[in-house]
């Protein structure tokens, strides 16, 4: 779609991405593999891209893998406001994974509920 929007001559493309599938290949985990989030920042790019909007990335740095503009926005605060108003009891927020610890903990905090790792 990019690359129809840049051959139809529009002044400025925005990408949307709710989910950046490479945010997580964001550094090399072991020789000869590549930094994934990096070429695909690179591909969005080349295609025509001229500022890119997402949520939620894995870690904040990927922003510097882009050459354009990213918004990184966050839907936590919406969320949490959406759980304050259902006003539900005995909540546990539970971490998929010891990276994740930081931000459950975060959240389990707005809330008021507990913790689980």
């Amino acid at each position: 779609i990019l690359d129809a929007l840049k051959r139809a001559s529009a002044g400025r493309i925005t990408a949307v991405l709710p989910y950046y599938g490479y945010a997580r290949q964001d550094r090399k985990a072991a020789p000869r593999v590549p930094i994934s989030a990096k070429l695909v920042a690179d591909l969005l790019t080349c295609a025509g891209a001229s500022r890119v909007l997402t949520l939620e990335l894995h870690a904040g740095q990927i922003q510097g893998f882009f050459n354009i503009p990213v918004d990184h926005l966050y839907a936590t605060d919406v969320f949490v406001q959406h759980v304050r108003d259902e006003q539900l009891k005995d909540l546990v927020v539970v971490s998929p994974d010891a990276g994740g610890v930081e931000r459950a903990r975060q959240f389990a905090k707005k809330i008021n509920a507990s913790i689980a790792i």
